[in-house]
């Protein structure tokens, strides 16, 4: 039969075991763990660092995310297509409505597709680099992708109007036929008569460059991103001013970000590592406390090691969350150093003979408690559907593992007030009250991750949006309907189709019509059907090549080339459509929750005309992110307090598994509250801190209930309470302290995501230690009390209970209840 103190038994006789190995071979247990870190480490090649932030922060599983992974098969030949995007305002600051500012940007966009190219590649083009329609693919060899208001000037300066009320008159006709807001900046409209644009300040040019076939970046891709610097422009066009983003410029700012703030993390690490030499050990030649902080550095490095190989050896992507993980890692190690320290000081002043083996039997289940739980509250979040936070998750739970291992290797004025029964009972009810009501304050807590946080504050990026926010009408978000198994021979069909873009147009906020300035590839098929005397249903596919190679009123046809999928036979006839794609743009406000609310209009329509197929823009993305934030949430939450009691009523009594249990939640609910007061959103960085709190804030009750428990004057649960603090408190305490010290220097960070992390673990170690110091022995010392009271405190706590009452009937007092 399975018996729990025989269980706990044993485990302590394991680790008092192992210490004493440890103790009389202590170079080799060093040396063999070091050696198994280093081999694991090797891997660590292996890992790819993502800076994407579609295959970091979106579920996998997510309905949006499927869209956009067929939308990038169909449409985008790979889910990383690059990009190169300029906003071009005029140095003087006077509109760009002007025959001198727009042939230099003429010249801006020969530069980038002529003199660039030519210069680093004298063998190809930019058609050869840009991304268009292959006609292996697609019937015919397209134009490259761009988009930029110089398509109304036919991309030629001589076409540009001397005039500017000639230019502005060519602006407003291409205007009159689908808004040009996306293209210029800071536009200024005449009111009093037909709402014309009369003058704009900046616009935009961006290009579409293809992936190669292994996703690799290519040296012209390097170069002509190297050539565009804005400061090198500067020097060819005087006249302009420009800001550019290119599909690398995120890749290099994290980049910057981590060399900028690596500084800081290590500077945390040594403040801590000075704080513990200050305190540690004593100034003699076998315990140098200098010798013994330092030991915090090589658990650290090695057990990141160790969890990164690991990762690396199954090729696993990583993001600049995982840099977080060695600073949380030093914090972790010196509380659990603090309370082995602890312990050993006991067991040499009670003369042990085998100092390190007695200092096991006590510490060893109690950082390994700590240690496990935190362990398993990572190994939950590495089940979460969200690809960074499981990669985070994957890499602290192996790190802590391992340095669990490591730590055993390399290894009184508060008591009055909490055995009162006045500060116990607001203690309780302060305690209880403040969880529930900062958890409903937090449950209005926004949600999303701005694309901005990721990089340095000084970045160029934010500039770049900053001015895009500013200057253009940046809620235009051009959205393609991907219509699947729709046969076009068929009229009633295709009628349910144009059905639904007369329904997409007719909501508010959609501007022009379903096709843009150009009109759609479809009702120009059908038209250079009828012009050639052929039916637009049972004559659909024929002459596909054909119509391809022709014009679209202003346009050239082939640039429809890449709106179908589907098959070509060698007659150029199009045989059959997988999937078409049908643009327009719609305006309102870009928060994911309006955002999430548009897509779900759509879909209804959709669904209501029977058409099978998806939206897509990547806002969509990030909107279902931020729906679903709650339920990971709360899912992820509950699963990890679930475990982490559990692991607590296997290894300790259920007064204990509850109360510990309790503490956890009632922290979670104080971060997700003052998180929101802080000025913080829910997004996937704070859902990651949420569930390594767990992890963390376990340590301190975990400790304090494991002394509470152990303490020997069982039958006053006063004289427990004392006991448990005076002999783990200043320890944990302590553990605190040098957390903080260290979290401190992370609120300097250069990015808000490593802020964001600054504010979840100070405030997981204030209330961790409130709750590990503060609640959680008095919610056992009042436990036990009632447990006595009501006779089931076992044959001692009936002792004292009767004992209680016998001092009440002779008028004493209660010191108990």
């Amino acid at each position: 039969m399975f018996s729990k103190d025989a269980f706990l038994d044993y485990c302590s006789g394991r680790f008092g075991a192992l210490g004493g190995f440890v103790q009389l071979r202590p170079w080799t247990t060093i040396m063999l763990s070091s050696l198994v870190a280093v081999l694991f480490a090797m891997g660590a090649s292996n890992v790819n660092l993502e800076t994407e932030g579609v295959f970091l922060w979106i579920p996998t599983t997510s309905e949006t995310y499927v869209n956009f992974l067929k939308y990038n098969e169909d449409f985008q030949d790979g889910a990383k297509l690059n990009f190169l995007n300029f906003i071009i305002m005029a140095e003087d600051g006077g509109s760009i409505f002007r025959k001198d500012i727009l042939s230099a940007v003429v010249d801006v966009h020969e530069e980038v597709t002529i003199n660039i190219t030519e210069e680093k590649d004298t063998t190809k083009s930019f058609s050869d680099h840009c991304f268009k329609a292959e006609a292996a693919k697609n019937g015919i060899d397209s134009v490259c992708q761009m988009g930029n208001a110089l398509e109304i000037f036919g991309y030629n300066a001589d076409n540009i109007p001397e005039s500017a009320d000639d230019i502005l008159a060519a602006i407003n006709s291409a205007d009159d036929i689908s808004p040009v807001s996306a293209s210029f900046g800071g536009v200024v409209r005449d009111s009093s008569t037909n709402n014309d644009i009369i003058s704009a300040d900046s616009m935009t040019l961006w290009y579409a460059l293809k992936n190669s076939p292994d996703g690799a970046l290519t040296d012209f891709e390097r170069s002509v991103v190297d050539e565009t610097v804005p400061d090198k422009l500067k020097e060819k066009f005087p006249l302009l001013k420009m800001q550019r983003l290119s599909s690398l410029s995120f890749d290099d700012e994290v980049v910057k970000l981590v060399s900028d703030d690596m500084p800081l993390f290590i500077g945390a690490i040594y403040i801590v590592i000075i704080f513990l030499a200050a305190t540690f050990g004593r100034c003699t030649l076998s315990q140098n406390r200098v010798a013994l902080a330092f030991v915090a550095l090589p658990q650290v490095f090695l057990s990141l090691a160790f969890a990164t190989g690991c990762q690396g050896i199954f090729g696993s992507l990583i993001s600049t969350l995982n840099f977080m993980i060695g600073f949380i890692l030093a914090g972790v190690s010196v509380d659990d150093m603090i309370v082995v320290e602890e312990f050993y000081k006991r067991a040499k002043a009670r003369g042990c003979e085998n100092v390190l083996e007695e200092t096991m039997k006590e510490a060893g289940l109690a950082v390994f408690l700590t240690s496990f739980t935190a362990v398993v509250a990572f190994l939950v979040g590495a089940f979460v559907d969200l690809p960074a936070v499981r990669s985070f998750c994957v890499c602290a739970g192996l790190a802590f593992a391992y340095n669990f291992l490591l730590n055993l290797v390399f290894a009184k004025g508060i008591n009055p007030v909490l055995t009162s029964s006045v500060g116990q009972g607001i203690v309780v009810v302060g305690t209880i009250g403040a969880a529930i009501g900062v958890l409903l304050y937090g449950l209005d807590i926004e949600t999303g991750l701005k694309v901005t946080e990721v990089v340095p504050d000084s970045s160029y990026v934010i500039t770049f949006f900053d001015t895009l926010q500013e200057k253009f009408d940046a809620q235009t978000k051009r959205i393609a309907f991907v219509a699947k198994g729709v046969d076009y021979t068929d009229s009633s069909r295709v009628g349910e189709l144009e059905q639904l873009f007369t329904n997409i147009e007719g909501i508010e906020t959609v501007v022009g019509k379903v096709g843009l300035l150009g009109g759609h590839w479809l009702s120009h098929y059908q038209s250079y059907l009828e012009s050639n005397g052929l039916d637009r249903y049972t004559d659909f596919g024929k002459d596909y090549v054909a119509f391809l190679a022709g014009t679209c009123g202003n346009v050239l046809c082939e640039t429809y080339a890449l709106d179908v999928v589907g098959d070509i036979d060698s007659n150029g006839e199009l045989t059959s459509v997988a999937s078409a794609r049908f643009n327009f743009d719609e305006v309102s406000v870009t928060d994911t929750g309006p955002v999430w609310k548009l897509y779900n209009n759509l879909e209804d329509k959709r669904e209501a005309n029977g058409i099978k197929g998806y939206y897509f823009v990547e806002l969509f993305l990030f909107a279902e992110n931020d729906a679903l934030m709650f339920g990971y949430l709360f899912r992820s939450l509950g699963i990890t307090l679930v475990a982490v009691a559990a692991i607590m009523f296997v290894f300790t009594d259920g007064a204990s598994t509850f109360y510990i249990t309790l503490c956890v939640a009632c922290i979670d609910c104080h971060l997700l509250g003052i998180a929101r007061a802080w000025d913080t959103r829910l997004n996937s960085v704070l859902f990651t801190c949420m569930i390594m709190s767990v992890g963390l804030c376990v340590d301190y009750c975990v400790h304090i209930a494991h002394a509470f428990v152990h303490a020997k004057g069982k039958e006053d649960p006063n004289e427990r309470l004392r006991e448990a603090l005076t002999n783990l408190g200043p320890a944990v305490l302590k553990g605190g302290f040098t957390t903080l010290l260290g979290v401190v220097l992370l609120s300097m960070a250069s990015s808000s995501v490593f802020r964001m992390f600054f504010k979840m673990l100070f405030l997981t170690v204030v209330f961790g230690v409130y709750h590990g110091i503060i609640a959680l022995p008095v919610f056992l010392t009042i436990h036990q009390k009632v447990v006595n009271v009501i006779g089931l405190g076992g044959e001692e706590g009936k002792k004292k209970n009767r004992d209680t009452f016998v001092e009440r009937d002779k008028g004493g007092s209660d010191n108990y209840l």
